[in-house]
């Protein structure tokens, strides 16, 4: 009998608001916490993925604290040797190989690989659909079969799913396979994008000659844990192994008091980059006071709606009905709104959620240059399930309960009469009743957000409105990435020569170059700088620097001025004297006070820059071009040198065009083919699309808490104006009799508004208040905007106090214009 009177406020308009407001703050708290559970807490999908761990060498030195590293491959050895099986049953090595191409059977494709080691699918204990995966019985060093084991979607498109294709063979960089297998849907490798698999000593042979004998660390490891071992034990029975790998195989940029250890990470916490941790808690935090907010506008409403019936339930009582049985009726009202709510909610986030499109910020991790995929696809299960039936329980409960009190505060004699008492507009600061505080909370959430969406909308728009350096526009980017044992630096110069030259014919190409890595992204090549005539620092203390070995139409290209000197020529190749570029940074950075024109440098690293008598003289100085990511240092002190005189054979390519640039990839596609038939593009992308996804992250973000500010400015306004409005309804007789003593409409409504507006001011003050502490936290994701700035706050602030006056505003003219002989018969 209760629900069936309970079920009667769904048919009001009160109940269409209600189930509205719940709907939507329920939805938005699904979402967001669907994609935060599946960013940082839910767990890759492989079995038993909590036994898994990944691997790390840790460095520690005395100025640059303690850094995880990768491992080379002969470390790995020692490593696999010193660990199975007494703390892990199976240990693999794993590394992204970059992109390789598969030709045969139509145009070359790339195609995301993997080079693992032998016991990699059985560490993850994958199990191939076709075939099999590496034989145990061949060491990965061996180049005397080469196979290769290819993914599922790869086997589908490039081979319609021939189930005869074991045995088949495939050229992959130029070099003959043998496919031996095909693997499970879904499974891409701990990369997360991987189609194609070969092991360490094909990798030797087609695309890094000196994988297996270099020192560098760039392999990562992963281990399935031994039956009774734990982490933490693992962690602590790796540390003097670490050491001694180190002692067996030292790095050549190892410094004497530097030291070593090992240390293990579950797989699910090694994917995930720290320093998004902070940003996804807090959009937590903001989600979880849209909801808060919601519920207290509904809790509101509710209890205006309970108000209005003191009369009807006084004479309940006053009949016999017990107290107990009233609240038990209102609180089942609001639980069932709240919960009818909460389904809606769950649907519409369930309809939402598929059709997000996730940045990379929340779901990409930066993790050792992307080693681990993200594992981070939100998705409606069990779990989201249970979510969404704990919001709307949770939602439930917040809204009933204060409503359900209001049986508990009847006056049978006050309540009974016609003119009953009656609420004051709003509230004094010194009597705030439940209604009056939960307007006081809503502004004060209402303020935390604004303030918080307003910040990341400042930040964006700076972020936007940077100087970039360069001109985006009519400028396409691409990759090449031929083998580096086909073509090592010694050729590779010859070979990115025919490729200029080719796309340099195209009709309406204007002129093309290369580098190291694009405008706006991470991937430019660090080095440390040396000058001649200097007292030479240590490794460990040299500056660091970006290096690019480019064309010389590059600063053409991306319409970057000449400031000093002059650009590279025709003339600058090997064998000639050595040049080199800076920009205005590095110029003014490292030669302040003198002219950098004649000087002359040298870097560390692997380029035949590296001695001092293989040094730079510095010929020109170009304007900054921000290189590195928007929101971390985009700009940083740029060398250039000519790629006649060093480079690698996998370059990034530009090209500035006169009309569309996406117009132009099917020509620049054949003319690179006509440099090399077996070369591929990758990544085709226009500039300005790049520029468009080093910002997604951030955009996703403004939109994401501006959206929550508007739904909350919204919530605000319709709890100030469901309070005053209902007061004023109690409030006729009131008005009226103001009105006969000779009180003009301006004088109600200029009482209605300011009584109004009273517990809302307070809200503001403390909303101040939780905004500088709340924002304090979003400070290292701003860009070129203090989590303080006082304009920011300002503006939001008479915002929100515009949108309460106006929600005071239509209840107050209606209060003016009441007439007074009606509302002295009231």
């Amino acid at each position: 009998m209760t629900m069936r009177y309970a079920a009667r406020v769904l048919r009001t308009p009160l109940g269409a608001v209600v189930i509205a407001t719940i709907a939507i703050a329920t939805a938005a708290c699904t979402v967001v916490a669907s994609l935060v559970d599946a960013a940082l807490f839910r767990p890759p999908p492989f079995r038993e993925a909590n036994r898994l761990a990944v691997l790390y060498i840790t460095h520690e030195s005395r100025t640059g604290g303690v850094e995880r590293r990768r491992w080379s491959y002969r470390r790995f050895l020692l490593l696999r040797d010193a660990v199975r099986p007494r703390l892990f049953s199976d240990i693999a090595s794993f590394t992204r190989a970059s992109t390789l191409t598969l030709t045969g059977d139509g145009d070359p494709e790339p195609v995301e690989a993997e080079v693992v080691s032998t016991d990699y699918f059985h560490t993850l204990a994958i199990q191939p659909l076709l075939g099999r995966t590496f034989s145990a019985d061949e060491a990965d060093v061996s180049i005397a079969h080469a196979e290769v084991v290819i993914g599922h979607a790869l086997w589908q498109r490039r081979f319609a799913a021939d189930s005869a294709i074991i045995g088949r063979r495939v050229t992959i960089n130029g070099v003959p396979f043998t496919i031996a297998g095909v693997l499970p849907a879904r499974f891409a490798g701990l990369t997360g994008r991987a189609e194609l698999w070969i092991r360490p000593g094909m990798a030797a042979a087609i695309t890094y000659a000196d994988y297996l004998k270099t020192n560098q660390n760039f392999i990562s490891v992963v281990g399935r844990l031994a039956p009774g071992v734990s982490l933490r034990s693992a962690e602590a029975a790796l540390r003097p192994i670490g050491a001694s790998i180190d002692r067996a195989e030292p790095s050549v940029a190892d410094v004497p008091g530097d030291r070593f250890a090992a240390t293990a990470m579950s797989l699910n916490a090694a994917r995930v980059d720290p320093r998004e941790q902070q940003w996804v808690m807090l959009l937590v935090g903001a989600v979880a006071l849209l909801f808060l907010l919601a519920c207290a506008n509904v809790t509101n409403l509710l209890i205006a709606r309970a108000l209005g019936r003191r009369r009807e339930l006084a004479i309940r009582s006053a009949l016999g009905a017990r107290r107990m049985d009233v609240a038990r009726e209102l609180f089942a009202e609001g639980a069932l709104v709240a919960v009818t709510g909460g389904a809606v909610g769950a649907v519409l986030a369930a309809l939402l959620l598929p059709a997000l499109a996730l940045p990379a910020r929340l779901i990409a991790p930066r993790n050792m240059y992307g080693s681990l995929g993200a594992f981070a696809e939100p998705r409606v299960d069990a779990r989201f399930v249970t979510l969404a039936i704990g919001l709307s329980v949770l939602a439930s409960l917040l809204c009933a309960v204060l409503p359900a009190l209001l049986p508990q505060r009847i006056d049978l004699m006050s309540d009974l009469k016609d003119g009953a008492p009656n609420v004051t507009i709003a509230s004094s600061p010194r009597r705030l009743t439940a209604r009056s505080s939960l307007v006081m909370l809503e502004t004060t959430l209402a303020l935390v957000l604004l303030v918080a969406g307003g910040l990341m909308m400042e930040s964006y728009r700076r972020l936007r409105a940077m100087p970039l350096g360069f001109t985006p526009q009519g400028m396409l980017t691409f990759w090449i990435r031929p083998s580096e044992v086909d073509y090592p630096p010694a050729r590779a110069p010859s070979l990115i020569e025919q490729v200029l030259a080719e796309i340099q014919h195209v009709p309406g190409v204007v002129a093309a170059t290369v580098d190291g890595c694009t405008p706006v992204s991470t991937g430019c090549a660090n080095s440390t700088l040396y000058v001649i005539g200097r007292p030479q620092p240590r490794p460990e203390d040299a500056p660091p620097v970006l290096r690019h070995y480019v064309a010389p139409e590059h600063f053409a290209v991306l319409a970057v001025p000449l400031l000093r000197g002059r650009t590279f020529t025709r003339d600058d190749r090997a064998g000639g004297r050595r040049v080199a570029i800076i920009n205005r940074l590095a110029a003014e950075r490292f030669f302040p006070n003198e002219d950098p024109i004649g000087k002359r440098v040298w870097f560390g690293g692997g380029s035949n820059f590296d001695r001092p008598d293989s040094a730079a003289e510095i010929v020109g100085i170009v304007g900054n071009v921000a290189y590195q990511s928007l929101d971390e240092r985009p700009i940083q002190p740029d060398f250039y040198t000519p790629y006649q005189q060093f480079t690698y054979a996998s370059r990034a390519v530009l090209v500035r065009t006169l009309g569309d640039p996406a117009a132009a990839v099917p020509a620049i596609r054949q003319a690179v083919r006509r440099a090399d038939s077996g070369l591929a593009l990758y990544e085709v992308r226009t500039m300005e699309g790049r520029l468009g996804d080093a910002s997604e992250g951030r955009r996703f973000d403004t939109l994401l808490l501006s959206g929550f500010a508007g739904i909350a400015l919204l919530l605000a306004g319709l709890g100030i104006y469901a309070v005053v409005a209902h007061s004023v309804a109690q409030r006729t007789r009131e008005v009226g009799i103001r009105v006969a003593l000779g009180a003009t409409g301006r004088d109600v409504m200029a009482l209605v508004v300011r009584e109004g507006m009273t517990v809302p001011a307070i809200g503001l003050g403390v909303g101040v208040l939780a905004s500088l502490a709340f924002t304090r936290l979003l400070q290292a994701s701003l860009y070129g905007v203090s989590a303080t700035n006082p304009f920011v706050y300002a503006v939001l602030a008479s915002v929100l106090v515009v949108v309460g006056i106006l929600a005071c505003y239509i209840p107050a003219r209606r209060a003016a214009r009441v007439d007074p002989v009606v509302a002295l018969k009231t």
